[in-house]
C-alpha cells in the first residue's frame, strides 16, 4: 500500500471522526427554536401583516423590514441572497476552489511519451 493511500485513508478517518463527534455534540445541545407561538403559514403568506410582538429584537426587525429593504417575499431568501450576498458569493468561491484543488491533487500523472522512452534507451 502506497504512502498516498495511507495518508488519504487516515485523513478520511479523521474527517469522519470529527463529523461524528460534531453531530453527537449538536444532538446534546438544547433546542434553539421550539416552534410555539409562530404561525409559519401566516408569516409566509403575508409577512407585512404578521403579528410578531413576542419575537425578539433581531427576528422582529428582519420580519418587519424585509419587504421594505428587499424585493423578496421569502425571509430566508432575502437574508441569504440580499443581506449576506457577498458572504454567500465568497463561500461559493471557496467551495469551487476546494473542488478544483482536490481535482489537481488527485489527478493521475501523465504517462511519458514514446520519444522520451527512445531517448532513455539510446
Amino acid at each position: 500500500m502506497s504512502v498516498k493511500k495511507i495518508v488519504l485513508a487516515l485523513s478520511l478517518a479523521v474527517i469522519a471522526a470529527c463529523g461524528c463527534f460534531a453531530a453527537w455534540d449538536m444532538s446534546e445541545s438544547p433546542s434553539t427554536y421550539n416552534g410555539e407561538g409562530t404561525d409559519v403559514v401566516a408569516l409566509y403568506e403575508n409577512p407585512a401583516e404578521y403579528d410578531n410582538t413576542n419575537a425578539d429584537g433581531a427576528a422582529a426587525i428582519i420580519v418587519n423590514e424585509n419587504l421594505d429593504k428587499t424585493a423578496a417575499e421569502n425571509v430566508v431568501f432575502s437574508v441569504v441572497f440580499n443581506f449576506r450576498g457577498y458572504d454567500t458569493l465568497g463561500e461559493s468561491f471557496i467551495l469551487i476552489a476546494a473542488i478544483a484543488g482536490s481535482l489537481v491533487i488527485l489527478r493521475k500523472p501523465k504517462q511519458e511519451t514514446k520519444e522520451s522512452d527512445k531517448e532513455a534507451a539510446a
